[in-house]
């Protein structure tokens, strides 16, 4: 008894010494421990279409992780334990007492089951067999080990229950793209830890991503929350981003041009529709293509968005461009007529440019229908270089569009210093110029709007993009109604053709540069063009690169053209234009005749 209270003495007295002496360092380091500071994650901000879907959302997940040195250590502890009673059973054999049996048997029950744990977990993390022991032993000497990235929240608690030591989850977004690969290369992706790194995620992650928050928490041995004590920093969301697209024609742009590329067996194909009234691209659409929810699946080939970053050379749908330099230069007018004789044109020893047939005489709108490369050489030799050059600079050839992408491409377009005969006549038909698709569709607005070049955008506007005049009117006017004889039925354009409506357009076939050498046997084909003439409201351009089959502009482009062009003018609800007289049209495609 006198021992026993001798005890309680002892104890009664350490308990006062702890609450009266040692009170303040012992919460001091209770503190240490069991305060913490934590983030408090930013909500990034949603990209929206033109009509406030959502083409990028944020999902709440968790992601699990763990402290691999206390983790493994506990693992060690409870397999020492079990190996040191199991030698003490077996070496008593059938003299152990009950309590060394009962010991042993405890002893590898809790290291069986932490065992069993551990491949719980692999299962509900998808691992394989001894795949999460092998993570812990290759970061035995690091405090932090990611187990799992952004996993559902069910999924994240049933790791918890495991109860393993250290093991928690913390709370991060996932992004989800609803359009996945239809809009892909527009809206782009972020990495695993949520910043932008391709298309409108990386080029306004400032804006969409906020600013995470801090607050003042206590947790247990654990690691699990048990009191909220304050705010620090307080948590910014995200601002969400309107986009110029129209998810439902984004869609059926890039469906119709990815059924044309299968068709043809093509490299890759693009297409951009484009508001002549505003700027604002409502589709762009590339293929391949690639689906931002499944990250295993993505190659950076398929993640290029080919409208804004590729160059080529434009071809034949640099000819409407060539015409209006010409005519605002004031070295022909409208109503000229260009001899084309005897079909082809020597400009020197080595280069000779020819027409498939010899043409004779032709108006402008004939030139286009037929695509003389003769004539548009004749037209561009007929222009002083500096006169050519600065206008297809004041079109922007050579300069990025900045319509809001990462990357955009400027093209390349030499001085006119550097310009020789064969330079300034294959300039005339898309030669010796880089451009990208998005460039050469902005090249074509002034031709839908009186003159005036309007600035490329892929944010929604609430007025219309800054624009500048780059053409007269009556130039602009002109041409485009010459384009139109590319469409009639017996011209190279003929499948681009919108019932119901007027086109105006140009087909591009241009041979691809490979090793310094222009090969026959791979292509660029191309078409851009608008509708409708009477009232332009749509710039609709297509390229489909490298096709096996229908090898020009008027076959492999202009139906996906023609396609997209009019569900974008039935889903915008634009009223079909009349049509000219027969006579009229009639009269436009004997224009040219010899």
């Amino acid at each position: 008894m006198g021992v026993l209270l001798f005890g309680i003495a002892v104890l009664l007295g350490k308990a006062i010494y702890i609450e009266i002496y040692q009170q303040d360092d012992l919460q001091k380091k209770s503190d240490k421990r069991q305060n913490r500071i934590v983030s408090i994650p930013a909500y990034r901000g949603m990209i929206l279409d033109r009509n406030g879907e959502a083409l990028a959302i944020s999902t709440p997940v968790k992601t699990i992780i763990c402290d691999p040195k206390k983790l493994l250590h506990k693992r060690e502890r409870l397999r020492e334990l079990f190996e040191k009673a199991r030698r003490e059973y077996e070496a008593k054999g059938k003299y152990a007492s009950t309590v060394e049996k009962d010991a042993y048997q405890l002893a590898k029950l809790n290291f069986m089951a932490f065992e069993d744990s551990l491949s719980e977990v692999e299962d509900i993390l998808d691992m394989q067999a001894g795949e999460l022991i092998d993570r812990l032993e290759k970061s035995r000497n690091k405090g932090f080990l990611y187990l799992a990235r952004q996993k559902s929240p069910e999924i994240a608690q049933q790791v918890l229950d495991m109860e393993l030591p250290n093991v928690r989850a913390k709370q991060e977004y996932k992004r989800f793209y609803p359009m996945a690969e239809s809009a892909a290369h527009v809206v782009g992706i972020t990495n695993i830890d949520g910043k932008g790194v391709e298309g409108i995620e990386r080029a306004k992650n400032d804006v969409l991503a906020g600013k995470s928050g801090k607050k003042r928490v206590i947790k247990d041995g654990r690691g699990k929350l048990i009191e909220n004590i304050e705010l620090l920093e307080k948590m910014q969301p995200g601002v969400d981003v309107s986009l110029s697209l129209d998810r439902r024609l984004q869609y059926l742009a890039y469906k119709a041009l990815k059924i044309r590329v299968f068709e043809l067996d093509a490299e890759s194909g693009s297409v951009i529709v484009m508001d002549t009234k505003t700027g604002e691209i409502l589709a762009m659409a590339s293929v391949p293509s690639y689906n931002p929810n499944n990250r295993r699946t993505m190659r950076a080939y398929k993640m290029r968005n080919r409208s804004v970053v590729d160059m080529y050379e434009a071809g034949s749908i640099m000819k409407p461009i060539t015409i209006a330099a010409a005519i605002e230069s004031r070295v022909i007018d409208a109503n000229v007529k260009i001899d084309t004789s005897p079909g082809y044109i020597k400009l020197s020893q080595r280069y000779t440019v020819r027409d498939r047939t010899n043409f004779g005489k032709m108006s402008l709108p004939y030139l286009l229908a037929k695509s003389s490369n003769v004539g548009a050489s004749r037209i561009a030799l007929l222009m002083e270089p500096r006169q050519h050059w600065m206008f297809l600079s004041r079109l922007g050839f050579g300069q990025e569009p900045n319509a809001g992408f990462p990357a955009e491409a400027a093209g390349v377009l030499q001085n006119y210093v550097k310009w020789g005969r064969v330079d300034i006549a294959s300039h005339g038909y898309g030669y010796g110029i880089a451009v990208s698709l998005l460039q050469m569709v902005r090249a074509y607005t002034p031709f839908a709007a009186d003159g005036m070049l309007r600035s490329p955008t892929i944010y929604k506007l609430t007025k219309p993009s800054l624009s500048r005049p780059v053409m007269s009117k009556k130039t602009a006017n002109d041409v485009l109604h010459m384009m139109e004889a590319v469409v009639a039925s017996n011209a190279t354009g003929k499948l681009a053709a919108v019932n119901g409506y007027r086109v105006a357009g140009k087909t591009g076939t241009a041979r691809k540069l490979i090793n310094r050498k222009y090969r026959t046997d791979k292509l660029i084909t191309s078409f851009i063009g608008i509708a409708p003439v009477s009232n332009p409201r749509l710039v609709v351009g297509v390229i489909i690169d490298d096709p096996k089959y229908d090898k020009s502009g008027g076959k492999a482009a202009a139906p996906v053209f023609s396609k997209v062009m009019a569900e974008a003018l039935r889903l915008l609800d634009i009223a079909p234009d009349k049509l000219p007289s027969d006579s009229k049209l009639a009269a436009s495609k004997a224009g040219g005749a010899t």
